[in-house]
């Protein structure tokens, strides 16, 4: 599965309060638990110290749904809209989480509505996967899912389109959720500058999004493309090839 980048840190920012959001665990008591610190709603907390993104201080995220993958809804965890103040330090970009030394909780989110899931995967190009059970799908910002279908296994999107696989082959999806390829493959990867990398019987080709091959070609090895241009390997040997698939001096 996908996991999220690291966020870049920006300068530390003052008094400049904003809202958020933030998933908690839910107490017997009624109260709110993450990371062993307990929180009412209503209430607000300040931390005494020097905060750091993914270390210390109150954490947040900017919208809803990224904090489901901190947080999955899973039916047993709680989200709330919180008011975040004080200093703050947030990503340039990611996931969408930022740290800041004063919070407050000031209600919680109805989640009436939405799907729940075991688990929710990081957000790409406004999608994450989903796992419920044994089997993954993809979700809109909105929480809906983006096919009637369930794959074993599922994605993150790079440029418009993600991996999934049924059984032991891959093939990749659109935005729309429509196979890229009546074909599916040994394996598969990501998408690169138009191009992904497929796999049948331990030869790689290239796919584009047009759902066909670069080349006629199949290749011992080959990588993904870069400014344009890919390796690929026969025989032994490393070659370069560009984006029509001809092979360079």
């Amino acid at each position: 599965m996908g996991q999220p980048p690291s966020p870049s840190r920006v300068a530390l920012k003052k008094n400049t309060p904003m809202k958020g959001f933030k998933g908690f665990e839910k107490n017997s008591d009624g109260t709110l638990s993450c990371r062993d610190f307990t929180y009412e709603v209503g209430k607000t907390y300040k931390y005494d110290g020097e905060i750091g993104l993914c270390k210390r201080g109150f954490h947040a995220c900017h919208e809803l749904h990224q904090t489901w993958y901190f947080y999955p809804n899973n039916g047993d965890n709680v989200f709330c809209e919180v008011e975040c103040g004080g200093h703050i330090i947030e990503g340039e970009e990611g996931d969408g989480k930022f740290v800041c030394s004063e919070i407050t909780i000031l209600h919680e989110v109805d989640m009436s509505g939405v799907e729940v899931f075991d688990y929710t995967g990081y957000f790409h190009e406004g999608y994450a996967w989903v796992r419920k059970r044994d089997n993954c799908n993809h979700i809109g910002t909105d929480g809906k899912l983006l096919s009637k279908k369930w794959w074993d296994d599922a994605w993150s999107f790079y440029e418009g389109y993600a991996v999934v696989r049924k059984g032991n082959k891959r093939n990749h999806i659109s935005t729309d959720g429509k196979l890229l390829s009546k074909k599916w493959w040994d394996d598969a990867v990501d998408f690169c500058e138009g191009y992904a990398l497929v796999q049948k019987g331990g030869k790689w080709n290239h796919i584009g999004t047009d759902g066909k091959l670069l080349s006629k070609k199949w290749w011992d090895g080959a990588g993904l493309f870069c400014d344009g241009y890919a390796a690929v390997k026969k025989g032994g040997k490393w070659y370069e090839i560009d984006i029509e698939g001809k092979v360079t001096e």
